[in-house]
Parts: structure tokens; sequence; C-alpha cells
């Protein structure tokens, strides 16, 4: 089936198994992102308690390397913690579509079913957006802290950012299968997860982002509505990637479901 073909035939399942489902979503999303955002607060107020103890400690000023340097490492490894949360979503979700018993607590699925393996995705794909969104981490850091930056700096992170990005997209979409995979395959390891990803993901890298891509219109229409729409395109959106993993694994099932 052709790409755009079976990007409509995916977004119309989405709706269709999403119908009357929406509130339980939406109060899962909620909750996600009450213990995303409690967590992020938490890393701010520690990563700036352990960056003025390395000051008091070391006798060192703001702007020196090593304080720059601790302060993207330990949000870094917090990062790595909080996007094992993606597991139990993408869990939620996959129940969710193939109508199987739905429980909000199940988002916690990555810390307490194998932590080690869930925390060893999330590395794998944490460091991969760390590493080729640092570019634009740095020029943020820039603006945040009013420092002054040169012509040369700013156009070599432009041009590292962009050189990234093109690194970034087809790696991330060869990798973009690993949550559902580990939560198919218990018995697999980190690296055979991936290996696996990667394997389904040859040759349908574009396939993927044009289903990604479709969404960017809804997701900006989701945004000029105040945030109000994103309440029905972040459950949609979700649902089709589940259905997606699911239609990569077994085509006819999803064809004709």
């Amino acid at each position: 089936m052709k790409t755009p073909a079976k990007c409509v035939l995916l977004k119309n399942t989405a709706k269709t198994v999403m119908a009357g489902k929406y509130y339980f979503s939406i109060m899962t999303l909620i909750f996600a992102g009450m213990v995303t955002l409690l967590f992020n607060r938490f890393t701010t107020n520690l990563n700036t308690r352990v960056c003025q103890e390395l000051m008091k400690l070391l006798g060192l000023k703001a702007n020196s390397t090593v304080i720059i340097a601790a302060s993207y490492v330990l949000p870094f490894f917090l990062s790595i913690v909080l996007n094992v949360l993606q597991i139990g979503l993408c869990l939620f979700f996959l129940k969710l579509v193939t109508n199987e018993p739905l429980y909000t607590f199940e988002i916690l699925y990555g810390y307490y079913h194998d932590f080690g393996k869930s925390f060893r995705l999330s590395f794998v794909l944490t460091l991969l957006s760390f590493v080729c969104f640092l570019p634009t981490d740095i020029l943020m850091d820039f603006r945040n802290s009013k420092l002054p930056i040169s012509t040369e700096l700013l156009l070599g992170l432009a041009a590292a950012q962009i050189l990234l990005l093109l690194i970034f997209f087809p790696i991330s979409l060869a990798l973009s299968q690993v949550y559902y995979i580990m939560l198919d395959y218990p018995d697999l390891s980190a690296s055979e997860i991936l290996k696996l990803s990667m394997k389904i993901m040859n040759g349908k890298k574009k396939q993927l982002f044009y289903v990604q891509l479709s969404f960017l219109p809804l997701f900006f229409a989701g945004v000029l509505s105040f945030g109000i729409g994103l309440f029905w395109v972040i459950p949609y959106r979700s649902a089709t990637m589940a259905l997606y993993y699911l239609d990569v694994m077994k085509p006819s099932q999803t064809t004709n479901s």
C-alpha cells in the first residue's frame, strides 16, 4: 500500500478505536504531564543547588567550564530516568488500540518492570536527542544568560545543528519502535531490541516520517486554540503510532481491522 493511503488508513483506524476513549486518555496524559512537570522542577532545583555547591567548594565562577559542564551532565542523566515514562505511555496506547483493559498506573510500567533494560533503552534515545540538539541548547543558554556570542560561533553552531539534524532524523526513525518491541518481546536484551527496531524500520523510515509529518497541521491548530485542541491531537497521534507499530509487525491484522 502506498504511503499516503497507509497514513489515511492508520489515522482513520485511530479515530475509530479512540471513539469514547478520549476522556480516559486525556486524564492519563494529564497525570503523565504532572509527573513530568514535577520531575522537571525537581531537576532544575537540584541542578541549581549542585552547581552552587560546586562553585563554593571549588571556588569557581558560574561561567567556568566545570560549572557549565555540570549544568548539562546532571539534567542529562535525570532526563534518562524521566524518559522511561514513555514506555508506560506506549503500553497504555497499545492496550487502548487493541481493546485490552487499561489502568492509569501502567504508565509507570518502565519503572517497576525491568528498570535496568528500560534505563538502557532510554539512555540510547536520550543520548541521541541530547547530542543532536546540543547546539540549540548552547544557543539558548547564551540567550538566557545574555552573554555575548560571536558571529563565527553563531554560524558554527547553526551549521552543526543542521548537520546533526540530518543525522538525528534517520536514526530516530530507525529506533522509533524500541519501546513497543520491549513490551512485545520482554525476553530480548536492550541491544537485541535496538537491532530489531532498525531491522523492521529498514525501508519504512520515509513512511513513518510522512505519518508523523501529517500531524503538524493538527498540532498548529491545537496551539492556536490556546492548547485546548492538543488534548485531542496528542491521544490521536499516540494511538496512530501504536497502530503503526502493529501494522509494521503484522500488516494484515491492522489492514483488516
